[in-house]
């Protein structure tokens, strides 16, 4: 069922598979047509939630005329594809989230650093092969996209209620993006701002991503926002009280790294197993300990914490003695 959260723009709630329940999508007034903001995970029950939602409100798939990814998360992506095939729609996503999808879509059976990254952080053996399974639906969600605007940030987006502004939001991410209205004060933020959740930072090669999104929410301090269009949950506003309460959440969590690492050398895995005070499925063990190695980046970056064993598994973390 389509619902009015913004002057010309609709939010459909579509059914999730696991623990998060439920992805939201945004439909957005054209001069001639409609913009569809994410297009929800590759189910056969996300795709009937989505059609039925559309036809209730009398909106044809030849109606949509754009198709703008947030992020390349598989609650974003998973329809896309079908999604284009049947509208016609053009399809807008940032260049880096391209890239990103193209390279997990390509790499077989999982992203191809991932194995690295687990070993890096002393997953046990039986515990990767866990995550693997778990992760293997969830898989046939990344299919390589080509955008027909490859987006940087910084575009507009005409609507029939003014422009629509490109914010490229990198962290959650390296591709992710928010869409402001300036006229109308709201930002639909993806899984950029989410009211009742922390967003997930996961580490990935050769990126800080912790840096970037603490970098990005900062960003995003002095824009004119009376409310937050997220992909979870319920609108809400205070951005910028919430920008710096995510803020103090993020250095807790770097200043409880750092007290679990001052008598003894720690592992990733260890820092999991410290600080999630439940045992986790595989599912979620997956993102707690991408997490803990984006914290982990983020600090070495920073010059808080070293390891002696970068290049060698498991690594080995420690404060800096600086």
């Amino acid at each position: 069922m389509m619902r009015p959260v913004a002057p010309g723009v609709h939010a459909i709630t579509l059914p999730l598979p696991w623990e998060l329940q439920a992805v939201n999508v945004h439909v957005v007034k054209l001069v001639d047509g409609y913009m569809l903001v994410d297009s929800g995970i590759g189910t056969r029950a996300c795709f009937e939630a989505l059609e039925q939602s559309l036809q209730q409100s009398g909106i044809a798939w030849s109606d949509i005329k754009i198709l703008c990814l947030t992020h390349m998360h598989p609650d974003h992506v998973g329809l896309a594809s079908r999604i284009l095939e049947l509208s016609g729609a053009r399809l807008l996503m940032h260049r880096r989230d391209a890239t990103y999808l193209a390279e997990v879509a390509n790499g077989g059976q999982h992203a191809p650093w991932l194995g690295r990254a687990f070993s890096s952080a002393g997953t046990p053996d039986d515990l990767q092969h866990s995550i693997h399974d778990s992760f293997q639906q969830m898989r046939r969600n990344f299919k390589e996209l080509t955008p027909s605007w490859m987006l940087e940030g910084g575009e507009t987006i005409e609507t029939s209620d003014g422009l629509l502004e490109v914010v490229w939001t990198p962290g959650h991410s390296p591709g992710h993006i928010c869409l402001y209205s300036r006229t109308h004060k709201f930002l639909i933020s993806g899984d950029h701002m989410l009211e009742n959740i922390t967003p997930n930072i996961s580490w990935v090669p050769d990126k800080d991503t912790l840096g970037d999104y603490l970098q990005s929410l900062e960003m995003l301090v002095p824009f004119d926002i009376g409310t937050v269009l997220p992909s979870h949950g319920k609108p809400f506003d205070g951005h910028a009280s919430w920008i710096r309460a995510t803020q103090d959440h993020h250095e807790e969590r770097c200043g409880e790294i750092l007290s679990l690492t001052r008598e003894t050398p720690q592992t990733a895995h260890f820092l999991v197993e410290s600080m999630w005070k439940k045992q986790l499925s595989p599912f979620h063990y997956h993102f707690a300990v991408l997490e803990i190695l984006a914290h982990l980046e983020y600090l070495l970056r920073a010059g808080r914490i070293t390891t002696p064993s970068y290049d060698s598994a498991p690594m080995l973390w420690s404060p800096s003695a600086a």
